[in-house]
């Protein structure tokens, strides 16, 4: 693994159409075999639930528009940006993975909510909510 981490651009280019379009609300990155690009995975339109199934043991960054109803009843959407690092995955993907997502967040303009998630129960829908929420 190199110790400079690239990003495709057709990663920026998916989020930017993430964020400006009513298009897509999911868009899944992956790390290249070599741990040392970030590549576009999917992109297109996932319920939540659907997002949950989508993600299995390897690593993976999402962006997500998660779309909720604030307390007074209207409805919002936050942007979402999930690291997925689930347990069993190697020390040099734990740590390219941890490098990537560091550096897309800094990367990436808009984003209303982080979250680091180990498990499907760190992403529930209702424990996502109110974090975007507060």
């Amino acid at each position: 693994m190199t110790s400079a981490i690239s990003v495709e651009d057709r990663c920026f280019d998916a989020f930017n159409e993430l964020k400006t379009s009513r298009h897509i609300t999911t868009v899944l990155y992956r790390l290249n075999e070599n741990l040392d690009t970030l590549i576009l995975d999917f992109e297109g339109n996932l319920t939540h639930d659907e997002l949950l199934k989508a993600l299995q043991s390897d690593p993976r960054l999402v962006a997500y528009e998660l779309p909720f109803a604030d307390r007074d009843g209207s409805r919002r959407e936050a942007l979402v940006l999930i690291s997925w690092s689930p347990h069993g995955i190697s020390p040099e993907q734990m740590a390219a993975h941890a490098a990537v997502y560091a550096a897309l967040r800094n990367q990436l303009g808009g984003v209303d909510l982080s979250i680091e998630a180990t498990s499907r129960s760190d992403l529930e829908y209702n424990r996502l909510v109110r974090a975007a929420r507060s």
